[in-house]
């Protein structure tokens, strides 16, 4: 009788997995035992403090600068990974950008900068990765917004391109079953860079808070945590769907119910 095998480590790739909800991510799945591979656009020196932390954890990690919104870039980034470590386990499509536009100024090129970046790039990454999931019988795990969910004037491409990741969630779940489960989370006012601005203004800080039933923003760690979850054995019965990761913001609550 031969000895049972160990089953080999899981892997996980995240892009953006430098800074903000990416490194969170990143550092959740070395947390519980997968190897990680992620990129970054920029800032090499927060890529490398997120790397070693990631060996620190004595898990294996292989990252290099990646362009989200370029598909071939993208899917050469994958094939790199799963070459470097060896299977690919979880995809966490996550690189963003959300510059505010209004909606009578939104210039063609920021359209298509946008979408490349935050809807076909995404899909890019998926596409690329389709093959080494299906062997693995992995999961994707897409990063919406709330903004997908309303109507958003002031960031009109983004919140647009927002709501076209949870229709590719639910779509790429009905064209990668049965093997590959396909699934997104929605995170509302999370404490980010790309947030900084209107979280060090007091005013725009306490208005967020006050209109959160939760009582305050959204770290990245709570984001990475549904993150994990949807990639866990534990959502093994769950595609398709969109969890919302904003501490109870889009149901409504207003500051008046606070005075």
């Amino acid at each position: 009788m031969s000895a049972p095998t160990t089953p080999p480590p899981r892997v996980a790739l995240v892009t953006g997995g430098s800074r903000g909800i990416g490194r969170a991510v990143a550092l959740a799945f070395a947390r519980n035992g997968a190897d990680v591979a992620f990129s970054y656009r920029r800032e090499p020196a927060a890529a490398d403090e997120t790397a070693s932390a990631i060996r620190g954890l004595g898990r294996r990690v292989f990252y290099r600068a990646s362009d989200a919104a370029d598909a071939t870039d993208a899917a050469r980034f994958v094939e790199e990974a799963a070459s470097e470590l060896g299977r690919l386990d979880v995809v966490v499509p996550n690189a963003g950008i959300a510059p505010d536009t209004g909606w009578e100024e939104v210039a063609p090129e920021t359209w298509t900068h946008l979408l490349s970046t935050l809807l076909v790039g995404p899909y890019a990454t998926v596409r690329a990765a389709t093959p080494h999931l299906r062997v693995s019988g992995g999961s994707v795990v897409l990063v919406a917004s709330i903004a997908g969910f309303s109507a958003y004037p002031e960031e009109l491409p983004y919140a647009a391109a927002k709501a076209g990741v949870i229709s590719l969630a639910r779509s790429l779940a009905l064209a990668l079953a049965p093997q590959v489960r396909v699934n997104a989370v929605a995170p509302g006012w999370v404490r980010t860079g790309m947030t900084r601005e209107l979280y060090d203004d007091p005013r725009s800080r306490t208005a967020i808070e006050r209109s959160t039933p939760r009582g305050r923003w959204g770290e990245p760690e709570d984001v990475a945590a549904a993150v994990i979850f949807l990639a866990s054995d534990g959502a093994r019965f769950i595609t398709g769907e969109t969890l919302v990761v904003d501490g109870g913001e889009s149901l409504g609550w207003r500051v008046g119910r606070l005075r």
